[in-house]
C-alpha cells in the first residue's frame, strides 16, 4: 500500500479507538435534557475530565452556586451542581477548550409535588366487568356438551350485556340463562374481546348433575386481595397503590373495574421468600365496611382513586423525585410486616433504568436490612406498592420480585404513578398555572429483559359455573 493508504488506515484505526474509548462513551451518554425540581440541587456529571465552558440562553439557573446569565461563561470540570429556586426552562451550551461544541442540554426546572408516603397494608375489593375464566362440560341426556365453547366464546372475553341488560353481574347472567332455558329460547350475549365487540346467541341445555340450565361457562365478576398503599395527596384527596395492574389469577388478564374500594388490613403472619417462590404476607381485613378509599382506575403501574379516610394524617409530606434525580445507592422502604405498624427498612437502589413511557420496572431494588431479610427473606407478595424513599424524596414503589433472588426486585418510578393518578389535573382545577403538570404529561419506556415474577394480585373472588 502507498503512504496515503497507510495513513488512511492509521487514521481510521485512531478514530475507531477513540470511539471505543471510555471518554467517548461518556460523552455519547451525556443527556440532552434533564428535569430537576425547583429549590433542590441537581448534581450533573460532565462527560470529559477537562475544563468545559458552560453558557446559558437565559438567566434563572445557577451552576456551583454561581448565577448564570446569557452573557456569561463559566469553566467547570468533573461535575457541577445545578440549582434554581423557581420553575424555568434553560438551555445550557457546553464547549471544550472554549470553542469545540460538545452539545446542548435543556434543563427543565419544575415545581415539586409533595405527597404523604404511606406503606400501610390494605385490602382491595373490586367489582369488575364479568369475565369468561373457563369452560365447563355439561352432562345432558344426549351426552356431554359445551355450548359456549361451540359458540366461539374464549377465555378472557368480557360479557358486557345479556339480553339487553348492560354490565351484568354473574348472578344476573345466571338468572337470564335459567329463564331462557325454561322458555326454550337462546340467551343473547354482547361480548368484548380486546377492541372487538360482537353478539352471540347460545341455547341453554339442562344439566343432569346440577339440575339447572347451563351454557358451559365459568365467569367471575369480583376479586379481592391485599397490597400496600403507596401515597396520598392530601391536596387533591388522591391515592396511589400496588404499583402494578390487578389481573385475574386464572387468565392473567387485567380486570376492568366497575367499582373498587380499599380498606385497612392487618398482617398476621409472613411466609418467607425463597429461591423459586416469592413468599407472601398473610393479612386479614380489619373492618370491611370502613372504606379507606374508592377507585375505578386499574393501570399497569397501580390503582388510583379518591381517599375517604386518610390513614396518612400527620405524616410528613415529601417531594416526588423526578427520574433524572434518582441515583443508585442507599434508600428506605416503608411497609408493614406485623399488625398495622408501618416501619422503615434499608434497601439499595441497584440500578435506575432510563424510561420513555410508564412501566413497572424502572428501578432494581435490593433489600439490605438484616431484620427484614430475617423476617421475610426479602420482597414478598403483599409488599407491592411499598413506597421507596431516597434523600427524603419519594422515588418509587415495589412492584415485582426476582424469581431466583427473593431479596431483589423491581420498582416503579413515583413520577409515573403521580402522572397516572390524575392528581395534577385535579390540582390544576385549583391552580390553573400549575407548572409541574405540563412536564409530567410527557410519556416515557424501555423494558429490561431480566428474570422476574410479578407480585400478583391474589384474586379470590367469586367464580361461577353457568
Amino acid at each position: 500500500m502507498s503512504r496515503k493508504q497507510w495513513f488512511g488506515v492509521a487514521l481510521a484505526c485512531c478514530f475507531l479507538a477513540f470511539c471505543a474509548s471510555p471518554l467517548f462513551r461518556s460523552w455519547a451518554r451525556f443527556p440532552r435534557e434533564v428535569n430537576i425540581a425547583a429549590g433542590m440541587p441537581f448534581q450533573l456529571q460532565l462527560p470529559l475530565p477537562f475544563l468545559i465552558s458552560v453558557s446559558a440562553d437565559q438567566a434563572g439557573l445557577s451552576v456551583n452556586d454561581q448565577a448564570l446569565s446569557p452573557d456569561q461563561t463559566l469553566l467547570q470540570k468533573g461535575s457541577c451542581a445545578l440549582f434554581s429556586p423557581e420553575p424555568a426552562e434553560v438551555k445550557l451550551r457546553f464547549r471544550l477548550f472554549g470553542w469545540l461544541p460538545l452539545g446542548d442540554l435543556r434543563v427543565n426546572v419544575v415545581e415539586p409535588v409533595r405527597v404523604a408516603p404511606s406503606g400501610h397494608s390494605i385490602g382491595v375489593t373490586i367489582r369488575a366487568t364479568t369475565m369468561v375464566v373457563g369452560h365447563g362440560t355439561i352432562k345432558t341426556d344426549t351426552g356431554p356438551m359445551q355450548p359456549s365453547k361451540d359458540a366461539g366464546l374464549a377465555i378472557g372475553d368480557l360479557i358486557v350485556a345479556v339480553n339487553g341488560k348492560e354490565n351484568p353481574t354473574v348472578m344476573q347472567v345466571a338468572q337470564e340463562i335459567e329463564r331462557c332455558g325454561r322458555s326454550n329460547r337462546p340467551v343473547k350475549l354482547r361480548v368484548r374481546r380486546g377492541e372487538q365487540l360482537f353478539d352471540c346467541e347460545i341455547t341453554p341445555v339442562y344439566c343432569l348433575e346440577n339440575h339447572g340450565w347451563r351454557i358451559g361457562l365459568y365467569l367471575r365478576d369480583e376479586a379481592s386481595g391485599v397490597g400496600t398503599l403507596t401515597f396520598v395527596d392530601q391536596e387533591s384527596r388522591t391515592f396511589g397503590a400496588l404499583g402494578h395492574v390487578i389481573a385475574d389469577a386464572e387468565t392473567n388478564q387485567a380486570l376492568e373495574v366497575q367499582a373498587g374500594k380499599i380498606v385497612r388490613s392487618r398482617v398476621t403472619s409472613i411466609e418467607q421468600g425463597r429461591t423459586g417462590y416469592p413468599g407472601e404476607k398473610r393479612s386479614v381485613v380489619v373492618d370491611e365496611d370502613r372504606v379507606v378509599g374508592v377507585f375505578t382506575s386499574n393501570t399497569g403501574i397501580g390503582i388510583f382513586g379518591e381517599i375517604i379516610e386518610d390513614v396518612t394524617q400527620g405524616a410528613e409530606l415529601v417531594p416526588v423525585a423526578l427520574i433524572d434525580e434518582i441515583k443508585p445507592g442507599k434508600a428506605e422502604m416503608l411497609t408493614v410486616i406485623e399488625g398495622e405498624k408501618v416501619e422503615r427498612f434499608e434497601v439499595e437502589i441497584v440500578r435506575v433504568i432510563k424510561q420513555y413511557k410508564p412501566s413497572g420496572k424502572g428501578l432494581v431494588i435490593k433489600v439490605t436490612d438484616p431484620r427484614l431479610l430475617e423476617k421475610t427473606g426479602g420482597i414478598v407478595q403483599g409488599m407491592s406498592g411499598s413506597p421507596i424513599l431516597q434523600n427524603g424524596r419519594l422515588v418509587g414503589a415495589i412492584t415485582h420480585v426476582f424469581v431466583n433472588k427473593p431479596d431483589s426486585g423491581y420498582g416503579v418510578f413515583a413520577e409515573w404513578m403521580v402522572r397516572e393518578s390524575g392528581l395534577l389535573e385535579k390540582r390544576a382545577q385549583l391552580a390553573p398555572t400549575f407548572f409541574y403538570r405540563r412536564y409530567l404529561r410527557k410519556t416515557a419506556g424501555c423494558e429490561p429483559a431480566l428474570l422476574f415474577a410479578k407480585l400478583k394480585y391474589q384474586s379470590i373472588g367469586r367464580r361461577q359455573d353457568l
